[in-house]
């Protein structure tokens, strides 16, 4: 039952975000029309004020989304309302005192007029955009599923209807305002839509519990970042904005194939916290990890694969004068698999308190990225090489930190075995990928694209059948659509009746 609703959840939770990014790149798109390249620069800077700005919640809001679940598996209810009251009023409080530091900072930081009204709508934003991910993370850590499909889906309607007009009428300020309100709206919605009712409750033995968790996930999710950042500062800096504007293309790219895993780590991890909260026991939930770590690595180079070949045709056609970047996308997604696959063992980690561990983990890595990055700018290899030594980067993050958190739930042998079984399924994509995209070539670029896709699911069809066997997930995921296309035709009969 479980896994039906693991599999249900993600599928209803995907068909939302999806939708809900196709309107965000809508939005992005017109609003940089609307407010024109200056409008973009202010919105930029705007946008890393905010960044900063929410680091005042102190990570309570990732704890919360821990300690909730693991509350509810231990039949702990009434201390999980406790948390999230107490969560809720410290975020009003750290919320205004982050509002009011970043408003009087704007009369001394920036001398632009303009710039310096846009700082004190963010520092509004701030305020709003902590009880808004609060609400998200309430219904994420109780498995409302629904609701919070409908919220994203809702948010982001709201962010075309009041942020775009704001910036038509109004400029950068309208378009700030109106995310303002948009996210005021989508948080009052949420609060109604899930029946989820806050009262003021600092007590601070509760948030004080909850900012010790939440102070070592912020940091750690801070050197992550760095660590996912340190390719582009390093071109900006060593090679210049040009040859990172074709360094776009793989980072485009890249964003649309992390969607996937993190879609699935949304819908396990409250599931996998119940768990654990029930027994304290990590090997109740050693299936919640490994299982989709294996969907993962089975499934996901099929899908880089055929992003690999539709990206081709779409830079050619719609951004030939990004075609130089296509070399570093399919080094950089190629490599972006070990990220994926590595997606549940920070969630691991953190649900048995070691979170704190990730932390020296995240450093070295920065450090090694860094390190092979500038190794092969300095061998004259370019974007090329950065995006080859991030890869590297990338493989190496997952042998450690996957080695470290596999280690509290498998053998060692056991763990090289994993590992030998996923290095040989990649290696099989990887090198029926490069064989098509090498040879499979004529003039037509779209003709190419079908053709190579069409080639490619062929040589998949072996891996498919074999996910099929084990696991059965196909056939779980038709039982789960025919369930759901039935529960919709019967509540169109009873309504017609």
């Amino acid at each position: 039952m479980t896994q039906k609703r693991i599999i249900n959840d993600t599928i209803t939770y995907s068909s939302a975000s999806y939708v809900a990014i196709a309107i965000g790149f809508f939005v992005s798109v017109f609003s940089k029309k609307f407010l024109g390249v200056s409008g973009a620069g202010y919105w930029a800077i705007m946008t890393m004020v905010l960044t900063y700005g929410m680091y005042v919640g102190l990570g309570v809001n990732n704890a919360l989304l821990r300690e909730i679940p693991q509350c509810i598996g231990a039949k702990e209810v009434g201390k999980a309302k406790r948390l999230e009251d107490a969560t809720f009023s410290y975020l009003i409080v750290a919320g205004v005192t982050g509002a009011i530091v970043i408003w009087l900072l704007s009369f001394f930081m920036f001398t632009d007029p303009l710039l310096r009204t846009c700082v004190k709508i963010i520092a509004v934003l701030v305020v709003v955009s902590q009880l808004y991910n609060l609400i998200l993370n309430i219904l994420r850590a109780r498995k409302q599923i629904s609701v919070l499909s409908k919220v994203v889906i809702s948010n982001a309607l709201l962010i075309s209807m009041l942020a775009l007009p704001g910036a038509y009428f109004f400029g950068i300020k309208g378009f700030a305002s109106g995310m303002v309100m948009a996210n005021v709206l989508s948080f009052y919605f949420a609060k109604r839509w899930a029946d989820i009712k806050f009262t003021i409750n600092l007590d601070w033995t509760q948030i004080w519990y909850l900012i010790k968790i939440g102070c070592a996930v912020l940091l750690a999710n801070i050197l992550f970042r760095t660590f996912l950042n340190v390719d582009k500062i390093m071109i900006c800096k060593m090679i210049g904005i040009e040859q990172l504007g074709f360094y776009t293309i793989g980072i485009m790219v890249v964003q649309q194939i992390g969607v996937l895993p993190r879609l699935f780590h949304t819908v396990i991890f409250p599931h996998m916290q119940e768990k654990y909260g029930a027994t304290k026991d990590v090997m109740d939930v050693k299936n919640m990890i490994l299982q989709p770590t294996y969907y993962i690595s089975r499934l996901m180079p099929i899908f880089i694969g055929v992003i690999i070949f539709l990206t081709q045709p779409l830079v050619l056609l719609l951004l030939p004068q990004f075609k130089e970047g296509l070399d570093v996308m399919k080094i950089l997604v190629l490599g972006y698999f070990f990220m994926a696959v590595n997606q549940m063992s920070s969630a691991l980690l953190f649900t048995i308190d070691k979170q704190r561990l990730l932390i020296p983990l995240y450093g070295i890595m920065v450090a090694v990225c860094i390190g092979l990055n500038y190794l092969f700018i300095k061998m004259g290899l370019g974007i090329i090489g950065v995006a080859l030594g991030t890869s590297i980067s990338y493989f190496l993050f997952f042998l450690i930190v996957f080695t470290f958190a596999s280690s509290h739930i498998m053998e060692w042998r056991n763990i090289i075995r994993f590992y030998f079984e996923i290095m040989v399924f990649y290696i099989y994509f990887l090198i029926n990928i490069l064989w098509i995209d090498a040879i499979l070539n004529f003039p037509d670029p779209i003709l190419t694209s079908l053709t190579k896709i069409s080639c490619f699911l062929l040589v998949c069809i072996p891996v498919l059948i074999n996910v099929q066997r084990r696991e059965k997930v196909f056939t779980l995921i038709y039982d789960v659509l025919r369930s759901k296309i039935y529960s919709f035709r019967f509540k169109g009969d009873v309504t017609a009746k």
